[in-house]
């Protein structure tokens, strides 16, 4: 099997958050199918944005956690 891992932050909207954000993963899996990939799933993974020093301290960033969403997709060789 071969495997793929695509990221996945789909657009949503104020008034159909949940109904946008399945339109947008339903396009991903139709486009990935029609090249023989299988659908396999979401996962979420946390990590940590690292911060900026910015330039003698301006505009300096700290770091913060962001939630990443990966579509892994598979298909045989």
């Amino acid at each position: 099997m071969e495997y793929k891992a695509v990221g996945f932050d789909p657009p949503v909207t104020r008034d159909g958050p949940t109904e946008s954000a399945a339109s947008s993963l339903n396009s991903l899996i139709a486009q990935h199918a029609s090249a023989g990939w299988e659908f396999m799933g979401v996962q979420n993974h946390s990590t940590i944005v690292p911060g900026n020093n910015g330039c003698f301290g301006f505009g300096k960033t700290p770091p913060y956690p962001r939630t990443v969403s990966i579509a892994v997709f598979r298909r045989p060789r």
